[in-house]
């Protein structure tokens, strides 16, 4: 339901997202946010407000508080309106998400009661720029700002602007092109400023040199991606008010050797893709050493760090989310990571870590996400996950190991969403009777045993996007249900199997776009190919016969059909696939 959907009353006083004064009656606030708001597409469109910013608005003259964002609010003009500067009572103002383009209206300068102030776009594609933002200093009391995606790639000076605002608490400037943070600012006014986020920028100068390791009373500090390179300055080791920092992708940082040991208000760190270069001992040392340690989440991954990993890590007990991925990890998981009772995430995946998956972490109650593929664990798995009724994700992957997987195994994973077991040489022994107690959506299999007979219990995975049971030991038919229980799924690899008899008849109906099952025994002909399908793998079976006059469907790219004995005439469908 949309936001006007209450709009047929008189007394537009009681009218959804309009609130007014008890004593004059006039329209204080008007809040019009679109709350349904699609992250990818950018927009419901069929709950946002669609036309363009009426200087009807100018009437209400005592207005305070004007939200319309991440609406289709952009008129023909495609402009943000200049009379909004005429709304001198305004001391809220957000207008994010809606895709204007062209120059931010300078007499938005005029309202010097405003507080908060959002133009910030909701995605790269929208054409919002200013050459000039002095006008953001005649706004005395502004303690919130945001311009992400605004383009600012011109303006220089402006550190300079914003110091002018001793007011301001937030500065959102990400993706703004902005090209330097190099300034020297004689004197720092921004004293109330808590969070500073310049994420996605492209300084392209020493981290060292830059007036932002002045603002020691910082909260919040986001420069991920900010192209900034060498050694951390001494100063963030005693900005000791950091709750959040994010320093993630600058691969071109100096070896990353700042001691975050007194940082005891830091809740967040974020170091995924920089050159910490060093042993986990050490790096696990230089995090916050408090008798009330806070870090709830640390972010390592793909940042060159060695070694073993120490039973130190037990002492970060308020951890919810810990990747160390992608590293050079040897030895094998510390049991002490069982003790970390409030991790949500676990992420271990593609090291060097080996022995066995430790029982421990079946302790781990509040784990939705569980990730230690691509290592050499080896061994059986605990049938402790079991337990893990919190999970969604469990990637085992890519690993060593070998051993049963039985009923107990997946006792409580009511929640699970994505298992990943392939590469391993796990045997999955479950009854024929087995009603699983999840609902996949993804899950790869591949090399695990799960024949001779079809699996039974995949039958009631029918929420299933995508499923790798390749090189799995199957010798069987495809099952009755086939079409009806995958009719949701994108991609589907069932290749290397002795999976013998005819395909399914009505495949046309089914969502499939990638499907593989080389290497089978399968024979008859082929049937009618689902309508989406991009890229069909079919070789080294023994199908025989025609081909379908419509196998070419509108996105087929490839169709791999080699090593089978089929005859007649190429389809003239397929002579008009577009390569």
């Amino acid at each position: 339901m949309g936001v006007l959907d209450s709009w047929d009353k008189e007394d537009c006083c009681r009218w959804r997202g309009i609130k007014c004064s008890n004593w004059t009656g006039h329209v204080l606030r008007l809040h019009l946010r679109n709350l349904h708001v699609d992250m990818i597409d950018g927009y419901y469109t069929d709950t946002a407000l669609v036309g363009q910013i009426s200087n009807f608005l100018l009437s209400m003259d005592r207005l305070v508080h004007l939200d319309l964002s991440m609406n289709y609010l952009e008129g023909p003009s495609g402009r943000m309106p200049e009379f909004l500067g005429s709304l001198v009572r305004l001391r809220y103002l957000n207008l994010s998400g809606i895709p204007f383009s062209g120059r931010v209206p300078p007499q938005l300068g005029n309202l010097s009661n405003l507080q908060h102030l959002d133009l910030s776009c909701q995605i790269r594609t929208e054409s919002m720029y200013s050459r000039d933002i002095s006008w953001v200093a005649r706004i005395p009391n502004l303690q919130y700002l945001g311009m992400n995606f605004v383009d600012l790639s011109t303006i220089v000076d402006w550190p300079y602007v914003v110091n002018m605002i001793p007011s301001l608490k937030a500065l959102n400037l990400r993706y703004c092109s902005l090209s330097t943070a190099n300034h020297s600012l004689p004197h720092i006014n921004l004293t109330k400023l808590e969070s500073l986020d310049l994420s996605h920028n492209t300084f392209a100068h020493p981290m060292a040199q830059s007036w932002l390791w002045n603002l020691t009373g910082l909260q919040h500090l986001y420069l991920a991606s900010t192209h900034l390179y060498g050694q951390a300055p001494d100063a963030l080791a005693h900005m000791t008010s950091l709750q959040v920092l994010d320093l993630s992708f600058n691969s071109n940082m100096g070896r990353m050797t700042t001691s975050f040991r007194n940082l005891c208000n830091l809740r967040s760190l974020n170091l995924l893709s920089c050159p910490i270069d060093g042993n986990i001992k050490d790096v696990m040392e230089r995090m916050p050493q408090c008798p009330l340690n806070k870090l709830q989440e640390l972010h390592l991954g793909n940042s060159d760090i060695t070694g073993i990993m120490p039973d130190r890590i037990a002492h970060l007990t308020s951890l919810t989310v810990l990747d160390i991925s992608h590293n050079n990890l040897t030895g094998g998981i510390p049991r002490g990571v069982g003790l970390l009772s409030s991790l949500s995430i676990l992420d271990l995946s593609n090291n060097n870590l080996n022995g066995p998956v430790p029982s421990e972490i079946g302790m781990l109650g509040n784990l939705t996400v569980l990730e230690l593929g691509g290592n050499n664990l080896s061994g059986h798995v605990p049938s402790d996950i079991g337990m893990l009724g919190n999970l969604t994700m469990m990637d085992l992957g890519g690993n060593n190991l070998n051993g049963d997987l039985t009923e107990e195994h997946f006792t409580s994973l009511t929640r699970l969403e994505e298992l990943h077991l392939n590469g391993n040489s796990l045997r999955i022994t479950v009854g024929p009777d087995w009603i699983p107690p999840f609902s996949l959506e993804e899950t790869d299999l591949g090399s695990c045993q799960l024949g001779p007979s079809f699996p039974a219990w995949l039958q009631f995975q029918v929420g299933i996007l995508s499923m790798g049971i390749s090189s799995t030991g199957i010798v069987d038919r495809l099952p009755d249900w086939f079409n009806t229980t995958f009719a949701k799924a994108i991609s589907l690899d069932i290749s290397n199997n002795e999976i013998n008899g005819r395909l399914p008849g009505n495949m046309e109906f089914m969502s499939l776009q990638y499907f593989i099952i080389s290497s089978n025994k399968l024979t008859g002909e082929i049937p009618t190919l689902p309508r989406n399908i991009t890229y069909v793998d079919m070789s080294q079976n023994s199908l025989s016969g025609n081909l379908p006059s419509n196998i070419g469907t509108p996105d087929l790219s490839s169709l791999v059909l080699v090593s089978n004995q089929i005859t007649g005439h190429i389809p003239e469908s397929l002579c008009k696939v577009k390569p």
